[in-house]
């Protein structure tokens, strides 16, 4: 019975019709299998017409590219990417822009390793992908492309060239990137009863500008090889926002304008070394990273005669760091174990000053005012083991402890340790199949952003920072099965069981308000939410990722990825159970592409959809959604000198941001025990915002050099 069912889902995918049909789209080339490495030549993309080595990732069957979390530290942040087996010594440079200045002709091979072939990996990630490179006398990409949006014409810009000369490898890019949106919405407030009491209308127009330089160069060094990569890039975004506020009768009562202009320059600058002693290899990275972020915000609220009722200016400044030294030792022993040793040390840093003015006069907002610094190790050990040639063990252990200093608004310091112990189980079977069963301990991320506070004045909240959170621990129980299916069908999943300690979510933070109303009772204390632990929880999760061919299109390409939550926390302030704030329970994306080949002619459709997420402040329930997302595109490379045209419409079905904030308390009563969600609900802010344009346009023409 499983049988027949699993070949008739599969005639469904087209995977028996796919063999069987020369014009089915599936590449020539088949890919090589060994236990714990699928191997795909360059030949295997040749039906895609690959510019650079994203377009040959991106089309790699049952893999999804992941630039990890943003995490402290290396080995937390750096994605299930290796570039001729190495690690691009970067963490500001993403993993898509990376293989965008590869060009595909110095692509040998991509590899997918598995199981044994990633035991010890510093990301813990369940695949990588290894792009394999030819030598190279030295090519180049370019890219020029137009957004059209409304009456605006924003263009854009890519160029890198890379190659070798000996043994020294090199290579540099430089883009730029430019964007011209409009987002308009409208609210509606209504009271408890649920009658509408004011409407607002909420025009925002917003343009960004970024441009970036990086560069590599790799050679050798004192019996190893030494690589460099380097990156600078400055930004600017800004945002005019006019709210017009009307009564139910659609007279105009009051208005709200708001201009915000944001800025941001870092500088990267990352190291390699890599030798051989023996039966030993030795790994070494460094990485410096610097930033600084600016904002300023400047705004005032009229009455309905256009009087000026008061004013604000907010100016925020944020400087960076973060300098990392990791270093690790590997060996095999025999032919089935393989040992690795190594450590970590960082040494993070944030520094926000930020001035609030109303009125002319300060305002005070707790927690805005930091200097958060960090010292940070961690020391690992890891022991992979091949009982048999299907078969792999990987046993890790990593300690890791750090010290967080605040100075400023708050003054005191952490100190912060945990053990990260994992063990993975994987066989291959029936080919090139494979399971895994993995337990672990997940550290979570502490984000400096967290411990510092801002004020949201279209809001009407501060978004709260809180120098008392500290990371959640994680411990997993993971079944995951990466299966192939004749005819180019791929499918991954992942089902993962999570008992969570110290959940982070949000908080409620009170403190004494130094510019109270003495005739205003509520007006004694400044209550607002921030990141904070709220206790332990489990969930669970389930991922997919499927790849396969479309039965009776030629060509045809179906490739479906997808997230499931079941989340469970007791809530703080009401002490119910509920799910995760910031948590969506569901996600997917799917998108489908065909190739005519003969015709140097393809074309597809994208669509991602999110399901909604909650924020439980303190008083007031925020829902948020948007989406669907649906893209559709057109390209050809029957034109000169190997250059490609695609033509995207974006947005066809002009989706739309949802958000829907209900507020429970009784403010003013003067009783702040009132004022949180098991209070009576007194009333919602119902938001919706639509690009002002759907869908746009966008060309990009790219070639080779």
């Amino acid at each position: 019975m499983l049988g027949r069912m699993m070949a008739s889902a599969l005639a469904l995918t087209g995977a028996a019709y796919a063999e069987d049909s020369p014009s089915g789209g599936l590449p020539t080339t088949p890919p090589s299998v060994t236990s714990g490495r699928v191997a795909y030549e360059a030949g295997f993309f040749a039906q895609f017409n690959p510019q650079n080595a994203l377009d040959m990732v991106r089309q790699t069957p049952g893999f999804s590219l992941d630039g990890g979390d943003d995490r402290r530290g290396f080995s937390g942040a750096v994605g299930n990417l290796l570039i001729d087996g190495l690690r691009p010594s970067t963490k500001s440079q993403s993993l898509e822009g990376i293989l965008s200045r590869i060009p595909a002709s110095q692509v040998v091979r991509v590899e997918l390793l598995r199981g044994a072939e990633v035991a010890g990996d510093a990301s813990g990630q369940s695949q990588l992908l290894n792009v394999v490179r030819t030598p190279s006398a030295g090519s180049g990409l370019w890219e020029a492309s137009f957004e059209a949006f409304e009456n605006n014409i924003a263009p854009r810009g890519e160029a890198s060239y890379s190659g070798r000369s000996g043994q020294v490898e090199y290579g540099f890019g430089a883009s730029f990137f430019t964007q011209e949106r409009a987002l308009p919405g409208w609210r509606e407030l209504s009271d408890s009863a649920g009658a509408l009491t004011e409407t607002v209308e909420t025009p925002s127009p917003r343009n960004f500008r970024e441009a970036t330089l990086n560069g590599n160069v790799a050679f050798p060094l004192a019996g190893g090889r030494v690589s460099a990569t380097a990156q600078v890039d400055a930004n600017k975004f800004r945002a005019d926002n006019s709210y017009l506020f009307f009564d139910p009768s659609g007279t105009p009562t009051r208005s709200f304008f708001n201009a915000s202009i944001e800025r941001g320059e870092s500088f990267e600058l990352g190291v390699n070394y890599d030798r051989d002693f023996g039966p030993w290899s030795l790994a070494l990275i460094g990485l410096i990273n610097r930033g600084v972020y600016e904002n300023e915000e400047a705004g005032r609220f009229e009455d309905g005669f256009g009087g000026v009722d008061a004013t604000y200016r907010q100016d925020v400044t944020q400087e960076t760091s973060e300098t990392i030294l990791r270093g690790s030792i590997a060996r095999p022993l025999g032919a089935r174990h393989r040992i690795e040793f190594g450590g970590e040390g960082a040494f993070n840093s944030l520094d926000q000053s930020l001035a609030f003015v109303e009125d002319g006069a300060p305002l005070f907002i707790p927690n805005s005012n930091v200097l958060i610094e960090e010292e940070r190790a961690e020391f690992f050990a890891s022991h992979n083991w091949r009982p048999a040639d299907a078969w792999s063990v990987e046993t890790r252990v990593a300690w890791e402890t750090s010290t967080l200093t605040f100075t400023g608004d708050d003054n005191q310091t952490v100190d912060l340790a945990f053990w990260k112990p994992s063990i993975q189980v994987s066989r291959t079977f029936a080919g090139d199949n494979q399971l895994r069963f993995r337990v672990y301990r997940d550290v979570g991320q502490l984000d400096f952003g967290d411990f510092v506070s801002a004020a949201s004045v279209s809001d009407d909240l501060i978004s709260g920072g809180n120098t008392d959170l500290v990371p959640q621990t994680d411990w997993r129980a993971e079944l995951g099965a990466d299966l192939r299916f004749p005819g180019g069908v791929a499918l991954g999943l992942t089902l993962t069981q999570h008992n969570y300690r110290d959940v982070a979510d949000l908080v409620q933070l009170v403190f004494p308000n130094p510019d109270e109303d003495p005739l205003d009772p509520d007006d004694d204390f400044i209550r607002f939410d921030a990141p904070g632990n709220i206790g332990d929880a489990n969930a669970l999760s389930l991922d997919v990722n499927l790849s396969t061919p479309v039965a009776f299109i030629p060509g045809g390409r179906l490739t479906v990825e997808g997230s499931l939550w079941d989340t469970e926390v007791t809530d703080p302030v009401t002490n119910q159970p509920r799910i995760f704030s910031f948590r969506s329970e569901s996600e997917i994306s799917i998108e489908f592409r065909q190739d005519l080949s003969d015709r140097k002619l393809a074309w597809g459709i994208s669509a991602t959809k999110e399901g909604e997420f909650q924020a439980y402040r303190f008083n007031e329930i925020d829902t948020s959604e948007e989406g669907p997302w649906v893209d559709l595109w057109v390209e050809t490379t029957a034109l000169p000198n190997n250059m490609r045209l695609r033509l995207w419409a974006l947005n066809v079905l002009d989706g739309t941001i949802n958000r829907n904030r209900r507020f429970f308390g009784a403010p003013g009563d003067g009783d702040p025990n009132n004022d949180d969600r098991t209070g009576p609900y007194f009333g919602r802010d119902l938001r919706e915002r639509q690009f002002s344009t759907a869908p746009w346009f966008l060309a990009q023409l790219s070639g080779r050099f």
